[in-house]
């Protein structure tokens, strides 16, 4: 055999050994490329299997525009908080929903209750309202009577073992917005309707939590308001929300 001959001979080797050797060495890498998709396909069956065996709870907030959370992001409203608490605190909740609007007094809300289509029942409902009641100088009578009405409402629409809470009516005359309102008469009128609605939900025995001295924190402290001067920014959403998990669910 010339020269030329064995060297195209151990040229055609060389290559062929290194071919073999890529084969194979991609085959592994393959084998462990395969290996891991597997590996995390399966943490992710985990994850999915975990997630969907969780229980979470139904959330129904009803109100006005503190519970819509006028001014602020939707995550920042303190019906959105209070599920991150309890979250962080290992209880489960749904997306609340919410029915509430800017302005709405009472018989606003028992006409949208009246005209919502409810497709199941709820573990929790909150009712925060009032104020408009206040600011439009209704009377407080019909104010009771339409909780009276709301309240019936509620126990169609909560699960027997349901858990309700009444939330106080916030003071708006402790904000700039009130400026050229009389405080005081203000403070006095809110603190009548909050007196008939601790009245209300001990009547029928449910949960009362008190978040308007809070909302009083603002004459002094006006960065815990939206920028419209007279609702609350997230920051008092937040404390809102601490307070309702602590006496609803602690």
């Amino acid at each position: 055999m010339c020269i030329r001959d064995r060297l195209k001979r151990g040229i055609f080797l060389s290559i062929f050994l290194l071919s073999a050797s890529c084969e194979t060495q991609n085959s592994s890498d393959n084998q462990i490329i395969t290996n891991d998709i597997e590996k995390d396909n399966s943490k992710l069956n985990e994850i999915d299997i975990i997630n969907s065996s969780v229980s979470k709870f139904s959330f129904l907030a009803l109100g006005d525009s503190y519970t819509i959370g006028e001014g602020v992001e939707e995550s920042k409203r303190w019906p959105n908080q209070f599920i991150k608490i309890a979250y962080d605190k290992g209880l489960y909740f749904e997306k609340p929903k919410i029915i509430a609007k800017t302005g709405w007094k009472t018989y606003d809300l028992l006409n949208a209750i009246n005209k919502t289509n409810f497709t199941k029942k709820y573990d929790y409902v909150s009712l925060l309202i009032g104020v408009n009641n206040q600011f439009n100088s209704r009377s407080i009578y019909e104010f009771e009577e339409d909780l009276d009405k709301i309240m019936d409402k509620i126990d169609i629409i909560r699960k027997n073992n349901g858990s309700t809470i009444i939330i106080s009516i916030p003071d708006w005359g402790y904000t700039p917005f009130a400026e050229s309102y009389n405080r005081d008469t203000i403070s006095y009128e809110i603190n009548i309707f909050n007196k008939s609605l601790k009245n209300f939900a001990d009547k029928n025995d449910i949960k009362y939590v008190d978040v308007t001295e809070i909302s009083r924190k603002t004459l002094n402290e006006d960065d815990l308001l939206a920028s419209d001067s007279l609702h609350p920014n997230g920051l008092m959403y937040f404390e809102w929300a601490k307070k309702i998990y602590e006496k609803w669910i602690d």
